[in-house]
């Protein structure tokens, strides 16, 4: 009896199961045989494993350098056969990684010298690199994730800064992107998670209304800006604007929908520029108190 050959890490030939030897030339390339019996075929199939994929590589004469297939090689394997990819070294050349495909383990004494082996499915897969860490100023590495297709990083918002998101491998989490991350598809190249190029920062008086007083209480803030964004810092158009009709948080930007439009709100373009005059506030706020004081002792008298 005869049956196809299995080949691990490639699968079975071509060849038919059938009655009667291999042809000629096929015995043992793709082609095996044995004894056959009355009572039942001796050229049952062989047991084999799951297949699982690993990614392969060939050698560009235009880039002078291994170049990995986007998709990936799906290999065969027996029931008992561990999963194992390879891949061409930093240092291989085309003629010293013998490996056809990246299924399998490395041929002849090539491993850990011209080809390297790992024992996951997939594992052979060059890494995206992104930038990683907290601050941005490292530069881009491998992710550890060999699946990982994007990198994130933290959201800078005008006048405000970074969030506090760190630089990493992999996607935004649930719910932040693009409100404190962003991300971007990664490469095998560079890190496309760079931070955003900054300028210097300046300060903006910063003025909350409070109630009681009825005035604005004034502190100076850090202002964070990109690196071709001018300066802008805001305030009350007066003294007398009340907070529902300046609705700005911050000294540090532009006024915010359309009071300055409305004249509720003023813009200005240097450091600490949007000092608000305050004279008279005091001496309003004193003369309320002095009238009903002057009331009471007319009263009296």
């Amino acid at each position: 009896c005869s049956k196809p050959k299995f080949t691990d890490y490639t699968g079975f030939s071509d060849v038919k199961y059938a009655c009667g030897a291999c042809a000629d030339g096929t015995k043992d390339s793709t082609c095996e045989e044995c004894a056959g019996e009355t009572d039942d075929g001796c050229n049952k199939p062989v047991s084999v494993g799951v297949d699982f994929k690993c990614y392969s590589n060939e050698f560009s004469d235009t880039d002078n350098k291994f170049v990995e297939k986007s998709d990936p090689e799906t290999c065969k394997r027996l029931s008992g056969t561990a999963i194992v990819c390879n891949k061409p070294s930093s240092t291989a050349t085309k003629t010293s990684y013998t490996n056809t495909n990246g299924c399998g383990p490395c041929k002849g004494d090539t491993k850990d010298k011209d080809c390297t082996e790992c024992n996951k499915a997939s594992c052979n897969k060059t890494p995206i690199k992104c930038v990683q860490g907290d601050d941005g100023s490292a530069a881009a590495t491998n992710c550890a994730d060999v699946t990982a297709t994007m990198c994130s990083k933290p959201k800078f918002t005008e006048f405000s800064g970074f969030s506090d998101v760190t630089y990493a491998c992999g996607s935004c989490s649930g719910g932040t992107k693009d409100s404190t991350c962003e991300e971007c598809a990664g490469n095998i190249g560079d890190g496309c998670n760079k931070p955003v190029s900054i300028g210097a920062d300046f300060k903006c008086y910063t003025y909350q209304f409070d109630d009681t007083k009825k005035n604005y209480s004034q502190i100076d803030t850090t202002c964070k800006r990109l690196a071709n964004t001018k300066i802008v810092c805001n305030m009350p158009a007066t003294k007398d604007i009340t907070a529902d009709k300046y609705s700005n948080t911050n000294g540090c930007g532009t006024c915010s929908g359309d009071t300055k439009k409305e004249e509720t709100c003023k813009e200005c373009t240097t450091d600490l520029c949007n000092k608000l005059d305050m004279s008279g506030v005091m001496s309003v706020h004193i003369t309320s108190l002095l009238i009903p004081l002057q009331a009471l002792l007319y009263l009296l008298l």
